[in-house]
């Protein structure tokens, strides 16, 4: 009998430009839909480092090592057959011959490509930024300049009070430094918090010896510290910029395709750009006239285009997030439409430094959205009403209202709560696994249970509910 052999599938060659957050996390998608069945993944990163936790960076000065903000050790990607080749910055795409061009000279073809540039520090027009003593706030480099530059008692001044400049500030301030805030909007926060909220954030902060300054445009940087548009003058020995982000697309760009009007890639909605083998995800993208700075959405778009190359047709959906930090010592949730037009309720508890706010829809029947600063007690269960449209029953006011000694948390709600609304995994499950198969972290959470390998917006509310378990058991 004769033998008949069948040739092994060819497979595609995927390119993937950044390997910021966003493209690790498509890494992981590219293991989770099993990709490498079809394509062969080549990596390119800027930086030395394999891919590391930009959203823990303020842990670098507590003593955390480089090492322990990576996302993977370079022996995973290794492990998974996908080739990395970290400290090569991309510099040229030609769309034509589907061929790149990196810094160091290096050449290679695609078939399809992702591009994952993310995005890079606004510099304000502030004159004398390139003065010594002044940083950006964005790269474990920065960080590495900024310890080495600090002393216990020097005065420090960031431009920018959103999420990355607050975490800039904590930082300074656990080194020691006398630090200040400059933000040109009214308030702190202004993407996440209304103006109430974040007088009372203010207030606390101001409590614990952050010295905060709003309305107020840096206009010049000399020796001594920032003069301010308004003729304000704040003395300074270090100064460091966080003051938002532009994405980064000169790549894109420059060979052709389509951009939105003040910058970012346009894409469809699985995250395709004006040309057919060329996708963008993360802080790049431009999709639905936006640009999604925050992990959750990013994250997303990360999950539609592997599913999408693996033949699992999702689109983007755009999630409004869920935003839960500590500034500094202050607990801060912001979830949904929280700055909406819609009608609103809002109770103060100004002793406390606390401030709750519900957005509800217009026939009253569903929450929108919400913010929670000082005391975040009951917001799982509001973001849990809102992801899933779960009516109001009731006076909406019961459920942001002060209640001292309260101790309801994401333990207490139904088991039939939808905790991961991209995999359908209900609370009830999940803390059936974790109390069965004693799990302890949150990555062995997600591989038990699949809750939070989708989208990602979930993760907060995992990382509650585990952590809720865990100090049960003890």
């Amino acid at each position: 009998m004769k033998r008949t052999t069948i040739d092994p599938v060819k497979k595609k060659k995927l390119v993937l430009i950044g390997n910021g957050p966003s493209g690790f996390k498509f890494c992981e998608k590219f293991v989770k839909y099993r990709l490498g069945k079809q394509f062969d993944l080549v990596v390119y990163g800027e930086e030395k480092h394999p891919a590391y936790d930009r959203i823990h960076l303020t842990d670098f000065f507590a003593g955390r090592s480089a090492e322990k903000l990576y996302l993977a050790t370079a022996a995973w990607y290794a492990q998974n057959k996908i080739i990395l080749k970290t400290g090569q910055r991309v510099v040229e795409i030609n769309r034509e011959e589907k061929l790149l061009k990196t810094d160091t000279g290096e050449t290679t073809s695609y078939d399809t490509l992702v591009l994952a540039t993310g995005s890079v520090p606004f510099v304000p027009p502030i004159k004398n930024c390139d003065l010594p003593g002044v940083f950006l706030y964005r790269t474990l480099e920065d960080l590495h300049a900024i310890q080495a530059f600090i002393q216990k008692g020097q005065r420090a001044v960031v431009l920018g009070g959103g999420i990355l400049g607050l975490e800039a500030a904590r930082a300074l301030m656990q080194e020691g430094l006398h630090t200040s805030i400059v933000e040109t909007a009214s308030h702190l926060m202004p993407r996440q918090l209304d103006t109430e909220g974040a007088a009372i954030l203010r207030q606390q902060l101001e409590t614990i010896g952050l010295h905060i300054h709003c309305s107020k445009q840096a206009k010049h940087i000399s020796g001594e510290g920032i003069e301010c548009a308004d003729g304000t003058f704040i003395p300074a020995d270090i100064i460091v910029i966080s003051a938002g982000i532009r994405p980064r697309d000169e790549l894109a760009r420059a060979c052709g395709l389509n951009m939105g009007d003040a910058g970012g890639i346009v894409v469809n909605n699985y995250n395709l750009t004006s040309d057919e083998n060329i996708f963008a995800i993360g802080e790049c993208a431009l999709s639905d006239g936006k640009i999604w700075g925050l992990a959750a959405p990013c994250f997303e778009m990360a999950e539609v285009v592997a599913a999408r190359l693996g033949k699992i047709y999702k689109v983007f959906g755009g999630h409004l997030p869920l935003t839960k930090l500590k500034v500094i010592e202050v607990s801060v949730t912001s979830f949904g439409d929280a700055l909406g037009i819609q009608p609103h309720i809002a109770l103060v508890n100004s002793e406390a430094g606390a401030y709750k706010r519900i957005n509800i829809s217009p026939d009253g029947q569903y929450v929108l959205g919400g913010i929670f600063v000082g005391d975040t007690m009951g917001s799982a269960r509001l973001f849990h009403m809102q992801r899933n449209r779960v009516k109001i029953t009731g006076d909406p006011v019961a459920l942001i209202t002060f209640q001292a000694g309260s101790t309801e948390t994401i333990t207490s709600l139904p088991d039939n709560t939808v905790i991961c609304l991209c995999e359908g995994v209900c609370k009830g499950a999940i803390v059936a696994d974790i109390r069965e198969n004693d799990l302890t972290r949150l990555d062995e959470v997600k591989r038990a249970t699949g809750a939070g390998t989708g989208c990602e917006s979930c993760t907060s509310l995992l990382e509650d509910l585990l952590n809720e378990i865990l100090k049960q058991s003890v």
